[in-house]
Parts: structure tokens; C-alpha cells; sequence
């Protein structure tokens, strides 16, 4: 993976979870190139597409922002706050099933990203949910906290 999560942090943020990714998702790309190279070597070179592909994806959870970025020619970064998140899914299919790996969808208010051969899908989903409710329970304490300040400011004056 590149760099691109740790370029993009801003002041006081911190990643929570990197999204880790099984390679065992480029098996069947690498089965088919292999076993029908003789069909003018198009699987093989999809399946060197493909570990490209899988090479240039990143997805983090940080103290503040969910930072993501997919695509090595044409790329799509998604950089949303917390807060923003409207819906996290899993989808796993059969052998997402066997070998813990499944695509990770995040919709925000800007539109849906997907990113894909996630380790641990659901473990991951379970870390972007609880840090979800860690952010909106620090907001609102700060929040209570300027509140009394402003009050008891108030009442010594």
C-alpha cells in the first residue's frame, strides 16, 4: 500500500484502523490467466491488471475521518468525516466466506464508495462503527463542556 492515509492526516488525528487486504481475492483472476494463457494471454494480463488494482487500494479509519482512495491511472479518494457517514455494508460472497475477505461499502452524503478484498470485513465495519459513536460522544461532552464554561462565565460576571 502507498502512503496515502498517512499524507492526508490533519492536526491532532490519529489512524484508528488501516484496513488490512487479503491477496487470496486475486486467486481466481490468477487460476484463469494461468490455465487459459493460451487464449492470446488475456486473462493473464486482467490478472496482472488486477494485482495492480489491488495494490493501489487504501482504506483507514482515523480519530475524525474515514480517509480511502482506490484506482493506480484513473483515481477516486473519498475523505469523509465521521460524523458524514450514513451507511457502512458488507458484502462477502462465497469465497469471501471461506478465505474472511468481502467488499467494504461506505455511503456518505457525497455517494457510495466501495473498496474491495478487505481482511476481516465485518471486524473492520465493527471498528468504523464504534469510532462513529466514540466521535459524536466526544463531540457532544465538548460540547457540554463550552456550554458550562459559557454558563458559569455568565453567572461571575
Amino acid at each position: 500500500m502507498g502512503r496515502y492515509v498517512e499524507n492526508n492526516l490533519g492536526k491532532n488525528e490519529v489512524i484508528v484502523k488501516k484496513a488490512d487486504r487479503n491477496a487470496l481475492f486475486l486467486l481466481s483472476a490468477w487460476l484463469k490467466g494461468i490455465l487459459l494463457c493460451w487464449l492470446l494471454f488475456i486473462p493473464t494480463i486482467k490478472a496482472i491488471i488486477a494485482t495492480i488494482q489491488f495494490n493501489h487500494v487504501e482504506l483507514a479509519v482515523t480519530s475524525k475521518r474515514v480517509i480511502g482512495k482506490t484506482g493506480v491511472v484513473n483515481t477516486q479518494s473519498m475523505d469523509a468525516a465521521l460524523n458524514k457517514v450514513q451507511n457502512v455494508s458488507v458484502t462477502q460472497k462465497l469465497s469471501g466466506k471461506i478465505f474472511n475477505f468481502g467488499v467494504v461499502a461506505i455511503n456518505t452524503a457525497a455517494g457510495e464508495y466501495k473498496f474491495g478484498a478487505i481482511k476481516n470485513p465485518e471486524s473492520f465495519k465493527g471498528i468504523l462503527m464504534a469510532q462513529i459513536d466514540q466521535f459524536e460522544e466526544d463531540r457532544l461532552t465538548q460540547q457540554a463542556n463550552q456550554m458550562a464554561q459559557a454558563m458559569a462565565s455568565a453567572i461571575n460576571k
